[in-house]
C-alpha cells in the first residue's frame, strides 16, 4: 500500500475513535498497538501523554515531535427527568453548529441528536437567533434518568459528532470529525513505521499530547519532562481559500499546495503567542527543499489560533520551537476537510528533519 493510503487508512479509523480532551483512552490504545516495537522506549504519564524515545545511530541533538490526540466535543452535564441530557462544550466548538446534529456519547457509541425546534412553530427571532448550548438538550430516546442510566451514561462522560469518513469526488479529499489533528498522528505512526530501518543522528522524543484543545495541556506537562534540544508542533490549520474569507488579506492558506509553518500565531486572549525560532524556520525551509515539497509560509497573529508550541517554548528554560501544520476546511466542525496529498508532503518534509538532525545550529545569534 502507498504511503497516500496508509495514511488515510489510519485517519478514518482514529478519526472514528472517541478521544475528547480528558477522555482520549481510546486513542492512546490504539496508538500503543500500532507503535508497539518501534521505540527503544514507550511509556504513558498519568495524564495518557504518551512519550517515547527512538535514539539514532550517531550522536546529535535531542530532537521533540509532538502531536496530540485529543478532539473538541461535549460532555455530560446533567440527565433531566424525562430522559433528556443536558451538556458542556469542551474545546472550541461553534454554537451555532449545535442544532439538529448527531452525536455520540461514550466510548461505546451510543446515539444520539441535538434537538431542534421545528421551523413550523418558530417564531421569527427563534429562526434568526443560534442557540447557546444552555438551551441546546441532547435526545438519544429515553424517558426517564433510569433509563438513561440503564445506558451506562453518567455525568461527565464524553460526547462527539457523530461523522463518518467520506472521501470525495476526488479521492485525495476527505471530511470528517476530528482530523484536527488525527492526521498528525497518522503521519506520526508512518514516521515511526518507516525508521525502523533508517539512520538518523541524535535522538528522536515523539509525544503525542492531551488536553490540546482545552489549553496545550499535555504539552505543558510534558515538556519540562522530556527537555529535547528544540520542538516541532504537528497540527493543523484553517484554510483561508473559501467564498467566505478574504483569502489574501487575511488567511492566504490554500487545500492542495503543502503543508504550512506558521511563522507567528496567537490566541491574544489567552496571552499566549508563538514565533518560531529562525534556525528552526531554516531546517524546515531546507528540508522542504530536499523532499521536494512547497510549504505554505505566513503569520497569523491576532486571530484565535495556535498550537502545543506555545506552551513547550515557556517549558525547561525555554524550548526553541517550530510549527508545521495541514491545511484543513471547516475546522472544528464534524465536515473538517483535507487533502491527503498535503498529508503526505509533510510527511516528507518531517522524516527529511529527523535526517537532518545533525545539523542543525540552535545559537540565536
Amino acid at each position: 500500500m502507498q504511503l497516500r493510503e496508509r495514511i488515510k487508512s489510519s485517519l478514518k479509523y482514529l478519526t472514528s475513535l472517541v478521544g475528547v480532551s480528558g477522555y482520549e483512552q481510546g486513542v492512546i490504545q490504539y496508538i500503543l498497538h500500532r507503535i508497539a516495537g518501534l521505540a527503544d522506549d514507550v511509556s504513558v504519564d498519568r495524564n495518557g501523554n504518551i512519550l517515547l524515545i527512538k535514539k539514532g545511530s550517531t550522536p546529535g541533538p535531542s530532537m521533540m515531535l509532538t502531536a496530540h490526540m485529543d478532539e473538541i466535543g461535549f460532555c455530560v452535564k446533567n440527565i433531566m427527568g424525562n430522559g433528556f441530557l443536558a451538556f458542556d462544550i469542551l474545546g472550541g466548538v461553534s454554537e451555532g453548529l449545535l442544532p439538529g446534529r448527531k452525536v455520540w456519547i461514550t466510548e461505546k457509541k451510543i446515539p444520539g441528536v441535538i434537538g431542534v425546534k421545528a421551523r413550523h412553530i418558530q417564531t421569527q427571532e427563534e429562526r434568526q437567533k443560534i442557540k447557546s448550548v444552555r438551551e441546546c438538550y441532547i435526545d438519544i430516546g429515553a424517558s426517564s434518568r433510569e433509563e438513561v442510566a440503564s445506558y451506562g451514561i453518567r455525568v461527565g462522560q464524553p460526547i462527539v459528532f457523530q461523522s463518518d469518513f467520506m472521501v470525495l469526488s476526488n479521492p485525495d479529499l476527505v471530511s470528517t470529525k476530528a482530523i484536527d489533528n488525527r492526521i498528525n498522528c497518522a503521519i506520526l505512526i508512518e514516521l515511526l513505521n518507516d525508521l525502523k530501518n533508517e539512520q538518523f543522528p541524535g535522538t528522536l522524543n515523539v509525544v503525542f499530547s492531551v488536553k490540546e484543545e482545552v489549553g496545550m495541556l499535555g504539552a505543558q506537562m510534558v515538556g519540562s519532562i522530556v527537555k529535547p534540544d528544540y520542538a516541532i508542533a504537528l497540527d493543523t490549520i484553517p484554510c483561508g481559500d473559501t467564498p467566505d474569507i478574504n483569502t489574501e488579506s487575511r488567511l492566504p492558506v490554500y487545500l492542495g499546495k503543502g503543508p504550512v509553518c506558521p511563522l507567528v500565531d496567537s490566541i491574544v486572549s489567552a496571552e499566549l503567542y508563538t514565533i518560531i525560532h529562525p534556525k528552526i524556520r531554516e531546517m524546515i525551509e531546507q528540508a522542504s527543499i530536499a523532499a521536494s515539497v512547497a510549504v505554505q509560509y505566513l503569520t497569523i497573529a491576532g486571530e484565535s489560533y495556535t498550537t502545543d508550541a506555545s506552551r513547550l517554548a515557556l517549558a525547561a528554560g525555554g524550548i526553541p520551537v517550530g510549527v508545521l501544520a495541514i491545511p484543513r476546511r471547516y475546522s472544528h466542525s464534524p465536515v473538517e476537510l483535507l487533502d491527503i496529498k498535503d498529508a503526505e508532503g509533510s510527511f516528507k518534509v518531517i522524516k527529511e528533519l529527523v535526517r537532518r538532525n545533525g545539523e542543525i545550529d540552535l545559537a540565536f545569534l
